[in-house]
């Protein structure tokens, strides 16, 4: 049987209907996506130096023998302290709060250790090292360069590493070139087939660079390709046609409660231009935590009802979803008839659901992924919202549209991300922009407080406080559990504070790794005031409102982005109680997250600190979350990889590329170009090249 790369991962050597499974649940069903399974670091043991010549403050790769090992106490908690030589000097590596290392390494194993030096305890230290045990009899002065990649229960990373290595030898020749080899060379990049052999087994850290620079500027090259594609496909679009009447629109924004801002009037007026075109619109809301979001698509929704059409309003969680649908009750109350979809809506009552829509009898649904999947009619879509748009992606934005057979309905996508303009036009191409920078009169910003972690105490007694005032409080970890590194996981967190300084509270705990059911089953008893204190890691840092929340704690903060932790920040300080948000930082923190989180107390603009996150950090942390189970390549999420002058470039490279296909001088990768951006977004364009 010829292969390609899309037969089942099951077939390549070392893997088998046992393992296949769990490749499935990293996302990986086919040998595409083992290959574009990219290890997300390596373990650089190339370069060892001795440890005579360490110097603190230094990172650096040392191989020895070990000495002594053992458990010693500290400010930090135990420690588990081993003492290794390699006959030039003395150095202790050393894991806190690490109960899994006992007995990892004894007197007389052989080890190659990689981390950062410091001066601690009078002697020289390495916290949390990278490390390998090997052989005695191993004398070489270097070690190999290990790709890490992200495993799962009964698959380690370096089974999933021998696992590639034998999917390359087999399938390598059958990548296509999707990249034009006159770019890969004009930007110094190996070919794709070289840089799968460069990310996948690295002769040298410089050479897994340049390969993770290959896809990173690949996957660039591509959403440039479908962004510019969709442009196209929006301005020829023919949408449901002008909306006549606003009266429906109107009439809620003269009832509201409150004064809309100016901003929300500009957006208003911005919306209520589009939906009286013939065209269809195509626009992205963008708004700090708080901004008044809500309203102003709520404006959108009730004149497509107003003028005889659906709209839908897809939320990223059943927890966001409800509470939009909260809001709509309380807002517009009865101008319009409401449905309601998710995942947990079932049988009978799904099915109502799903004919009232047919019907006509559901003017607005609110809902989640579920509104996406089965055999959903609607009798006349108008309008289509995308909450929180980041937590989608281009191609389940588009997934509402391509459910209606007749005209295109209007496209309204938001989110609570800031992201400074410049990066704005180069991701979202596609769709024109309106920004809400003036915040809701009353609303009080946080106070922010960084503290070290020995000080930690003011922030908890400050959480006991507010809950004694009937408010609650968000405590966020970076990590699950404890680990390989010195990070503060939610579980030890919430385990420290349920018998320490918060014992007596109602205290819960929310993760990534627990069950969806579980998980929305806390947070909805956090939401409905059940439980005082909510301990979590960054799945609250958007889609929940809580208004009685008066605290936020993150832990460890200077392991979170600017752009992160503001939108963590903005979960409190949503009502007119005042509010405070602590950030505990490490004590061996860098200048750089210093002055980052130090600039977190001073400014409450969210443009403006993303502004500041692009400039210290890259774009990588604004291309939106990674869902677990997705086998979507990472290397456009890392930092390192890419920068702005690099979507720039493949912006511009992908304008080439089209223009060449316009005038059919692609060839044959132009084909398998257009293949690989519908294989990625879905047929959301109905282009073909020239001939």
């Amino acid at each position: 049987m010829r292969k390609c790369l899309e037969d089942a991962v099951r077939y390549v050597k070392g893997v088998g209907p046992k393992r296949s499974i769990l490749l499935e649940d990293l996302g990986i069903l086919t040998v595409r996506d083992l290959l574009d399974y990219l290890p997300f670091r390596i373990e650089d043991f190339s370069k060892v130096s001795s440890i005579g010549s360490l110097c603190a403050g230094e990172s650096a790769t040392v191989r020895g023998a070990v000495q002594s090992s053992g458990f010693v106490g500290s400010q930090r908690g135990r420690a588990f302290r081993v003492a290794v030589t390699d006959g030039t000097g003395l150095l202790y590596l050393v894991w806190y709060n690490a109960a899994f290392m006992y007995g990892a390494l004894r007197q007389g194993d052989h080890v190659l250790a990689s981390g950062k030096v410091e001066w601690r305890r009078g002697a020289l230290e390495m916290a949390h090292p990278t490390f390998r045990k090997i052989p005695s009899h191993e004398v070489a002065e270097s070690g190999p360069v290990i790709p890490v990649y992200h495993a799962t229960a009964g698959l380690s990373s370096s089974q999933i590493a021998a696992i590639v290595r034998n999917a390359l030898e087999e399938y390598l020749p059958l990548v296509d070139i999707t990249v034009p080899p006159n770019l890969a060379e004009g930007e110094g990049l190996p070919s794709e087939r070289e840089a799968y052999m460069h990310v996948h087994r690295p002769a040298s850290p410089s050479q897994w660079h340049r390969g993770m620079k290959t896809f990173a500027f690949r996957e660039m090259f591509y959403l440039q390709l479908a962004v510019q594609l969709l442009r196209r496909e929006a301005k020829t679009s023919k949408g449901p046609g002008p909306f006549l009447d606003f009266g429906l629109a109107d009439r809620f924004i003269r009832e509201l409660p409150f004064a809309l801002t100016r901003a929300q009037e500009k957006a208003v007026a911005d919306i209520r231009n589009d939906l009286s075109q013939n065209k269809v619109m195509n626009r992205l809301l963008q708004g700090d935590v708080g901004s008044g979001k809500t309203v102003v698509a709520m404006y959108a929704l009730l004149a497509a009802a107003g003028s005889g059409f659906q709209g839908a309003f897809l939320a990223p969680t059943e927890i966001l979803a409800r509470q939009h649908r909260t809001t709509f009750q309380s807002l517009a109350k009865d101008l319009v008839r409401v449905g309601y979809l998710t995942g947990a809506v079932t049988g009978p009552e799904r099915e109502a659901v799903l004919d009232g829509l047919r019907e006509g009898r559901i003017d607005i649904l609110i809902g989640t992924h579920a509104m996406l999947q089965g055999n959903i009619v609607w009798r006349k879509l108008g309008v289509a919202v995308t909450d929180e748009q980041h937590r989608f992606g281009v191609k389940q934005r588009l997934a509402l549209p391509e459910q209606t057979e007749g005209p295109s309905p209007h496209v309204l996508v938001m989110s609570a991300t800031p992201i400074p303009r410049s990066l704005a036009l180069t991701l979202y191409g596609d769709l024109d922009i309106t920004v809400l920078d003036v915040m809701p009169e009353g609303r009080m910003p946080p106070e922010t407080v960084l503290l070290r972690p020995a000080n930690s105490y003011r922030a908890y007694r400050k959480v006991r406080e507010e809950v004694f005032r009937g408010h609650q409080a968000y405590v966020v970890c970076p990590v699950i559990r404890e680990g390989k590194t010195s990070r503060k996981s939610a579980e030890e967190v919430f385990e420290n504070l349920r018998r320490g300084s918060l014992k007596g509270l109602r205290i819960g705990l929310i993760h990534g790794a627990m069950a969806r059911t579980a998980s929305e089953a806390v947070m909805e008893d956090f939401v409905f005031g059940r439980l005082d204190v909510l301990v979590s890691t960054t799945l609250v840092e958007v889609g929940v409102d809580v208004p009685n929340a008066t605290c936020m704690v993150v832990e460890d903060a200077g392991s979170f982005g600017l752009a992160t932790l503001h939108q963590l920040r903005g979960r409190v300080g949503r009502s007119r109680h005042k509010a405070y948000c602590f950030l505990i930082a490490q004590e061996e923190q860098g200048r750089a997250s210093e002055e980052r989180l130090a600039a977190l107390t001073r400014i409450t603009d969210g443009f403006a600190l993303a502004e500041m996150d692009l400039k210290l950090r890259g774009p990588g942390q604004f291309f939106g979350t990674r869902q677990h189970g997705q086998a979507d390549l990472a290397a456009a999420l890392v930092d390192c990889q890419v920068s702005l002058d690099l979507i720039m470039r493949a912006r511009e490279s992908a304008q080439q590329a089209l223009n060449l296909m316009d005038r059919g001088e692609a060839g044959y990768w132009g084909e398998a170009l257009l293949g690989e951006v519908r294989r990625k977004f879905g047929d959301v364009f109905s282009y073909s090249m020239s001939r």
